[in-house]
């Protein structure tokens, strides 16, 4: 079980004053203080260990969603920075053929069911499989890009924050050259009171990433008050319930629907998918904010942007990996 590498917060060092957060990247200062009043990312998303009570829903991962993405088979996971009292983080990739490649052979599950493109095989063999995605899977460039913004985003949640991220809600889209509405990801996690916390991502992915896009993914987040759409909340229970994290589904619904969904129960991810250094407009962004949300942006950076997605989309289209 994955656990965070900057699972850091909600720790009281004995007689220092305050809270310590104990990261530090290559470069950078060591470790700051900062005040118990200061809203942190992790203080809300512990790490991905299992806590089970009498009277409360399973903690930890989601129990049916595989690893997707893998990033440390291949990329640098660096421990994020606090900036302006928030976290920016930046994942990077030491090896593009072997990411895409890994993408490659899990997209099929993230456009179609498992159960169907195994009844597909054992009927009509692998061949009718790779045609059937075709069907699924976009094909011009800027819907590709999009798609795999906002799949890398979700791996992340599930990964990397040992978030429950469910179904991708790509298997239902009605087109496959269609972008999807509402949030880009969802995922939900008990913290250490036991209470749910509903993460909210905005992904962006281009091959040169600069201020107005960041600007574009604070907008999405600031949206609806800076909470989750009541829609696409509503789709993420549902598409829980019909799985083994079906109380995680129920815990989303008690909370949309008896007690509200409030700032205090949500974070944000701001998810950047590009091969360009977005870190200034990064850091303005965070220091600029003034909401009452948790704050993670992270960078995932490649060596070539547009060949990653052309690779890892064609080595399905053309018959799988």
């Amino acid at each position: 079980m994955t656990v965070p590498p900057w699972d850091c917060f909600g720790r009281n060092y004995g007689g220092v004053a305050g809270w310590i957060f104990l990261i530090s990247t290559p470069g950078t200062a060591p470790a700051r203080l900062c005040s118990n009043s200061q809203v942190s990312f992790q203080a809300r998303l512990p790490s991905g260990s299992s806590h089970t009570s009498d009277t409360q829903p399973t903690r930890g991962r989601m129990r049916e969603r595989r690893d997707m993405a893998n990033f440390h088979n291949w990329c640098t996971v660096g421990l994020p920075a606090a900036i302006g009292g928030q976290l920016a983080g930046v994942i990077k990739s030491f090896d593009d053929v072997m990411g895409a490649t890994t993408l490659a052979a899990e997209l099929p599950h993230t456009y179609a069911r498992a159960d169907a493109l195994a009844r597909i095989a054992d009927r009509l063999g692998k061949n009718a499989v790779a045609r059937h995605l075709r069907n699924k899977l976009p094909t011009k460039a800027s819907a590709r890009s999009g798609d795999m913004g906002e799949i890398l985003a979700t791996a992340y949640l599930h990964e990397e924050q040992g978030c429950v991220v469910g179904p991708s809600r790509l298997i239902e889209r009605d087109h496959q050259e269609w972008a999807m509405r509402g949030d880009d990801a969802l995922a939900a996690k008990f913290g250490h009171d036991g209470k749910l916390i509903i993460i909210k991502a905005e992904a962006k992915s281009r091959v040169r990433l600069g201020g107005g896009t960041v600007a574009e993914a604070r907008e999405g987040l600031a949206r609806n008050e800076e909470l989750p759409s009541p829609q696409s909340l509503a789709q993420f229970s549902e598409r829980l319930l019909s799985t083994p994290d079906s109380d995680v589904g129920d815990a989303v619904l008690t909370l949309q629907l008896r007690e509200g969904v409030r700032p205090d129960r949500v974070a944000h991810l701001m998810f950047l998918f590009t091969s360009s250094d977005p870190s200034a407009y990064v850091a303005a962004d965070l220091v600029a904010y003034k909401g009452s949300v948790s704050q993670l942006t992270v960078t995932l950076h490649v060596q070539g942007h547009k060949e990653f997605i052309k690779n890892a989309y064609e080595k399905v289209i053309f018959g799988g990996p």
